[in-house]
């Protein structure tokens, strides 16, 4: 088994917005997704961003830029051409394990169109109430494409192995999901946006939608499940990207 780091793109914000020191200073902060290519299927833990979202026209993008946000990537950042890259149809992706239904993390579905959702039931039935899906920015039109669907309920073996872990880490979203990874490469916890950056995990500055108390519990939760050489991986530290990553960092 395989695993495979890549970036879709990179979103421009503020620091204090990535739970990060530097306060207003305005940062790029990479939009990763993960390839795990097992011996009974390749499975991604999420999918990036909605190719249309490159786009200077499109609507959620030009919707972020009006809130002093935006993001930037080109053709080659697609979830589809990081794929090829690496010798995999996109057609042939088995799962696609997402840590939430963002438009950051669910926007590249539409580039994967056999895959199986693998989703918590909390954070389907949270996209599918009007109401919660306002509150916490879960915009229907870039997951709910008639992919099959599997709804999981607290922790689930992908592969049955133990190889490929969900865990429930609530709080961002209602039903956000972290993803265990084990195999030769080591031991890495995918942390998914229960905890954006390194920074994050000291300063607990959370989004405002965001249920704070639940992110605490959940990101403790996360910590104490380390080991001496596990790999913590953060949503979207930039330290943990590029050429020269922080590899201690990812260890915080």
């Amino acid at each position: 088994m395989r695993l495979f780091g890549c970036v879709c793109g990179q979103f421009h914000t503020t620091a204090d917005a990535m739970g990060m020191k530097a306060g207003a200073a305005r940062i790029a902060a990479p939009v990763p997704f993960y390839v795990i290519d097992h011996p009974d299927g390749v499975a991604l833990f999420d999918c990036g961003l909605h190719a249309d979202v490159g786009n200077a026209d499109d609507p959620y993008r030009q919707a972020l830029q009006s809130q002093g946000q935006d993001v930037t990537f080109g053709p080659e950042d697609i979830v589809a051409r990081h794929l090829e890259r690496l010798d995999i149809d996109p057609g042939r992706v088995r799962w696609i394990v997402l840590s939430h239904l963002h438009f950051d993390h669910a926007g590249g579905l539409h580039q994967v169109p056999n895959a199986t959702l693998v989703v918590q039931k909390k954070e389907w039935e949270a996209g599918a109430d009007r109401e919660t899906a306002a509150r916490y920015f879960l915009p229907r039109r870039y997951f709910d494409l008639g992919h099959q669907v599997l709804q999981v309920e607290g922790e689930h073996d992908l592969f049955g192995d133990a190889s490929v872990v969900t865990i429930p880490s609530f709080g961002h979203t209602p039903g956000h999901q972290s993803l265990r990874v084990k195999n030769a490469q080591g031991d890495h916890i995918l942390v998914g946006d229960a905890c954006y950056t390194c920074e994050a995990a000291e300063t607990r500055n959370f989004p405002d939608f965001a249920d704070h108390a639940a992110m605490n519990r959940s990101l403790d939760g996360l910590l104490a499940r380390r080991e001496a050489d596990t790999v913590m991986v953060f949503g979207h530290d930039p330290g943990q990207w590029g050429e020269k990553p922080v590899l201690p960092s990812m260890r915080h």
